[in-house]
């Protein structure tokens, strides 16, 4: 298990990628451009869903 890449990205993970800084890359999973998860104080945001979104590709609706 110790091998597994991470597939939710936090905050600071999010913050090396783009190299921001942290109260832009709140700003950022705020927004409402993807989906994010908060966990207790953590926002996370699927790994594949961020970078959609960082290639400018708009997230697909659900039809529930």
């Amino acid at each position: 298990m110790g091998d597994r890449q991470k597939v939710m990205l936090e905050v600071k993970d999010v913050m090396e990628l783009m190299g921001i800084s942290r109260p832009k890359a709140y700003e950022i999973f705020r927004s409402g451009e993807f989906h994010v998860v908060k966990a207790g104080r953590k926002y996370l945001v699927h790994e594949d869903v961020f970078m959609n979104w960082l290639k400018g590709e708009k997230p697909k609706k659900a039809r529930w």
